[in-house]
């Protein structure tokens, strides 16, 4: 009988909706039946309905409580966050009103309001685990790194199995300067939830950037793009998998098997964290499965966006799903586009010259691995397609330049030591240098297969040292002096320039002036001799850059400073126009 007055009941309330105005606590009632259906059509009627409901009611905690979370439910997190604050104000002891405040400060970066909700809530419900999840993600956000271990570790000790608990731990391990408990921490998390993205790719992250291990960073970035292919890291996981697949000279990955559309609102984020575990398999589609007019979409999407980077690894993709059609032109153009969308990324560039190899135009082909070491010093695998090219060229110099910086990174390259000798000693002639890296590879590499070559060479050198003998000179016959010549008085030498004992500051300081009175070439000069003293000075590659974009003859020197200075200032507040200039100026 029970089960028909309540199912009657709720039947009675949605007729009412139909028939005319109802009450607040009705209207509260309705909007928390809808809130309890979901979906974005009875997340709309529950914030209607509350909303009229929590204006005649502002001292009902419970009705201010549903109205936040139909707000937050919404997506408007500042609004939810004001009605859950009336809420704590009328009941400030009840556990799941501060909960809910604190979470929706937290999303907010609100984090000193955060903090002090969810310790209120963990103090009246010492056994909530998402609570102390959450404060220990808000002590991890103000770097209070102890707290954020204990608050932590109370989750964990509530709740040994929790993945987020044992993520959040190995991200404070990590923060904490011990890369080896993050490692252990997230292994753990990974047998409690083996397909949780995120765990995955902390661990890819973490073996990357800290352990410096590119084949188990490479496995687990290949991981996470199978879980979750529409994931919002998916282009920074994609442009991390490609870098290490060359480093580690790797065939690339297969194309991307979902295309995910661009979302112009980010979906609201869910009031309590939660554990994705599915073992549904991701079908894996082949090349002919993408559409080149989708990704095309995709591009201008991305472009209208702002998003020039994203846009360029799509350009890759579809570059990719060209050549394997064997078209030729459209992979030139699509790889040309990648390279505007994006100039400062070294991969872009790599791919390009990459291209330019496969169809034998060699010259263009240097210039892009050249462009990509450049951009990035110890790109390897660049740097290996550029010295053999250079030294086939004609350009013994640059092909030194580029053996000689893949034996600093990669001191166990026999062959690039047996090449860099052997251009010293054929081009150069430079024998003293080639004997020297000789008997660095003998040294290093005493059965490596050039070292046969290597003995002989050096054999034959020394033969010729020793047959060669000192001639005998004739004896100088005798000079008749006929007149002593007049001393010749040199000029003193000029007295040195006073040493300039500006610090750095005080010279940016001078040479700015000088440019905002207009004097740009004295400006320049200045901007110059103070990198010569600082390099490192990233304000005046910021002014050569802007002087330097004036004049179309040294557009390419306002290239280079403006990408030091990225390199050195990514989030400077003027990055975003220096990307800008570099992405819309044609070279």
């Amino acid at each position: 009988m029970k089960k028909i007055w309540v199912w009657s009941a709720v039947v009675a309330v949605s007729l009412a909706v139909g028939c005319g105005p109802l009450d607040p606590q009705a209207q509260v009632n309705a909007g928390a039946e809808a809130l309890a259906r979901g979906g974005s059509t009875n997340v709309v009627r529950a914030v209607y309905m509350l909303e009229q409901a929590a204006r005649d009611l502002p001292a009902d905690a419970r009705c201010q409580n549903l109205y936040g979370q139909a707000l937050y439910e919404f997506g408007k997190t500042k609004e939810a966050a004001d009605a859950f604050q009336k809420a704590v104000a009328v009941d400030r002891n009840n556990p799941a009103f501060r909960y809910n405040l604190g979470v929706a400060a937290f999303a907010q970066r609100d984090f000193a309001t955060a903090m002090e909700q969810f310790q209120g809530c963990t103090a009246l419900d010492p056994r909530n685990v998402p609570a102390w999840l959450f404060l220990g993600a808000t002590y991890l956000n103000l770097n209070k790194l102890d707290e954020a271990y204990r608050a932590t570790r109370n989750a964990y000790d509530m709740d040994p199995k929790s993945a987020e608990a044992l993520a959040n731990l190995a991200v404070i391990s990590c923060r904490r300067g011990r890369p080896r408990d993050a490692e252990t921490w997230l292994n753990d998390a990974l047998r409690v939830a083996p397909d949780n993205p995120q765990v995955v790719l902390n661990l890819a992250r973490l073996y990357e950037i800290e352990l410096k291990d590119k084949k188990r960073a490479l496995e687990f970035y290949r991981r996470h793009a199978a879980l979750a292919p529409d994931s919002p890291h998916r282009f920074a996981v994609l442009r991390a998998t490609r870098q290490l697949e060359l480093d580690l000279n790797l065939p690339p990955s297969p194309l991307p098997a979902v295309i995910p559309a661009v979302a112009t609102n980010p979906p609201p984020a869910a009031v309590a964290p939660a554990v994705t575990n599915t073992n549904r398999p991701v079908p894996a589609l082949t090349a002919s499965d993408q559409q080149p007019a989708a990704l095309d979409a995709l591009i201008a999407q991305l472009k209208a966006a702002g998003r020039n980077r994203d846009a360029a690894e799509v350009a890759l993709s579809l570059a990719d799903y060209y050549q394997q059609q064997h078209d030729t032109n459209r992979t030139s153009a699509t790889y040309a586009q990648a390279v505007e969308l994006d100039p400062l990324n070294p991969l872009t560039h790599f791919r390009l010259g990459e291209l330019f190899l496969q169809q034998g135009q060699k010259a263009p082909a240097l210039q892009s691995f050249q462009e990509a070491v450049r951009l990035k010093p110890d790109f390897v695998a660049a740097l290996r397609r550029a010295a053999p090219l250079a030294a086939e060229l004609n350009e013994p110099a640059a092909a030194v330049a580029a053996y000689k910086r893949i034996v600093e990174l990669d001191p166990m390259d026999a062959s690039a030591l047996f090449h860099l000798g052997d251009l010293q000693e054929r081009y150069l002639k430079n024998r003293a240098a080639a004997d020297q890296t000789y008997q660095t590879l003998l040294k290093k590499f005493p059965t490596a297969a050039e070292a046969v070559i290597v003995r002989s060479r050096l054999g034959k050198s020394t033969a010729s040292h020793e047959s060669a003998k000192p001639t005998p000179k004739p004896a100088p016959k005798p000079v008749v002096r006929v007149e002593e010549p007049a001393p010749v008085v040199k000029p003193p030498p000029p007295a040195p320039p006073p040493v300039d004992r500006r610090t750095p500051q005080e010279r940016f300081q001078d040479a700015y002036a000088l440019l905002q009175r207009g004097a740009f070439a004295e400006a320049a000069t200045q901007f110059e001799a103070l990198l010569r003293v600082d390099p490192s000075f990233a304000k005046a590659h910021l002014a050569l850059g802007h002087i330097y974009s004036q004049r179309a003859e040294t557009k390419t020197q306002a290239r280079q400073h403006y990408t030091m200075f990225l390199q050195m200032r990514p989030d400077d507040p003027k990055a975003p126009d220096v990307r800008r200039w570099l992405n819309e100026t044609r070279w």
